[in-house]
């Protein structure tokens, strides 16, 4: 056995690596996309036509309808949340510097399907400092739904979180 052999030898051992590297990674993110899916579905109620949601028209699994007239089938519904999460997704782990297990990012992917991604980002620098009693704490805040604490979203808040620290 030669140089060149060797070489070629490390070559493959490395290009496998990686390609395992690619394997686990979207295995990783097929996790993540089904605790999201699973957890966010529990917690939405499916509604095929439109309804009033505190500011706007809602319908499916809580996306935005386009009025108050239609229906959605249960399919199309889904495919719009998980279209919301991936967008979701894709914005927030630009700016998070912590690794997540799959059900952090399904909780997160939840209060952020909730709440919008800008209070998501508010929840940024206690997660990348990894500081979790400050997380937990602030993240058990966002419970208020027009300006009164709403009893559903203090129990969903409580349920994120567990996902979060399980």
């Amino acid at each position: 056995m030669d140089r060149t052999d060797i070489y070629w030898m490390a070559a493959i051992g490395l290009l496998a690596i990686l390609v395992g590297k690619k394997v686990l990674t979207s295995a990783g993110m097929e996790g993540i996309l089904n605790v999201a899916r699973s957890f966010i579905q529990g917690e939405e109620l499916f509604s095929p036509t439109p309804y009033w949601d505190v500011s706007r028209w809602s319908w499916g699994y809580g996306t935005q309808a386009p009025g108050p007239a239609g229906t959605i089938t249960r399919d199309r519904a889904a495919d719009e949340m998980m279209q919301h999460v991936m967008d979701d997704y894709d914005q927030l782990k630009k700016r998070i510097t912590m690794p997540l297990n799959a059900n952090q990012w399904g909780a997160l992917l939840s209060f952020t399907y909730n709440l919008g991604i800008g209070n998501a980002y508010n929840l940024l620098p206690n997660l990348n400092s990894g500081d979790y009693m400050a997380l937990g704490a602030q993240w058990k805040q966002y419970v208020y739904a027009g300006g009164k604490v709403n009893q559903g979203l203090v129990d969903r808040r409580q349920r994120e979180w567990e996902l979060f620290v399980s």
